[in-house]
Parts: structure tokens; sequence; C-alpha cells
């Protein structure tokens, strides 16, 4: 089984081209796929999490190991409940609009939420410099 994951980060609905560009897309390859699952994620109704100041805090209170509130805890389990269903995903199609000669903000705000240190990508420290 393959799992794409389809995200629409157009407001216009059902009068969006990059949706039906995007919907005719995935159809064909479903066709072509019959192990395919599709996920469809609209941005617009997805209701994501605010990634503020609680839920930076909790990122930060990871980082630092300690503990987190039960406010800051909310805040990152539903963050990471957004990247999970991110990461589930074998294969990715994007339909974004142009917005304003940019991206649609909910997309940043998605794109936001998925790409934590630790989840999206790891990180190390600088090595040490001392002897060059």
């Amino acid at each position: 089984m393959t799992k794409l994951l389809h995200v629409n980060a157009s407001a216009r609905g059902e009068h969006s081209q990059s949706l039906a560009i995007a919907r005719a897309f995935v159809e064909a390859l479903a066709d072509r796929r019959p192990d395919l699952e599709v996920d469809t994620l609209d941005l617009f109704s997805a209701d994501l999490p605010e990634f503020g100041t609680v839920a930076a805090d909790a990122k930060m209170a990871v980082f630092g190991g300690q503990e987190q509130t039960a406010e800051q805890k909310a805040a990152w389990d539903a963050a990471r409940a957004v990247f999970d269903r991110f990461a589930a995903a074998d294969v990715y199609v994007f339909n974004v609009p142009m917005w304003n000669a940019g991206v649609p903000y909910v997309l940043k705000q998605w794109i936001d939420i998925v790409t934590q240190p630790g989840w999206a990508f790891g990180f190390d420290p600088p090595p040490d410099t001392k002897g060059c």
C-alpha cells in the first residue's frame, strides 16, 4: 500500500484551477496504482493548531530537557498530530495557487508546524573548531 497525501492550499474550493489539476493528476495516478491510498488535506478547513508562544515554549522545553506544562503539552501534541499525518505518507501532491505573489498563509503555517527539528529533520551541534 502506498499512501499519498494531497495537500490542497487553495481557498477557492470548486472554483480552484489548481485543485482541479491536482485532482485530475491524483485520479489518473490512482487508476494506474490500485494500491494507492489517498488522503486529502484541505488546509483552509483543517483547523490547524496555532504555533505561537505556548507551542514555541513547548518546543524549547523539549530541547532543554525540561518538563512541559499541561498547556504546552497540549500545544505540542496538537502539532505532533499534524506532523504524524504528514509523515504517514509516502508520496505528496500539493496544489498551490498564486497568492499575492507568494503562497497562501495556511500553507506556510502547515510547513512551520511539520518542520520541527527532531521530527522532520535532525540536527547536530557544529563541530569543535578550536584547533583550526
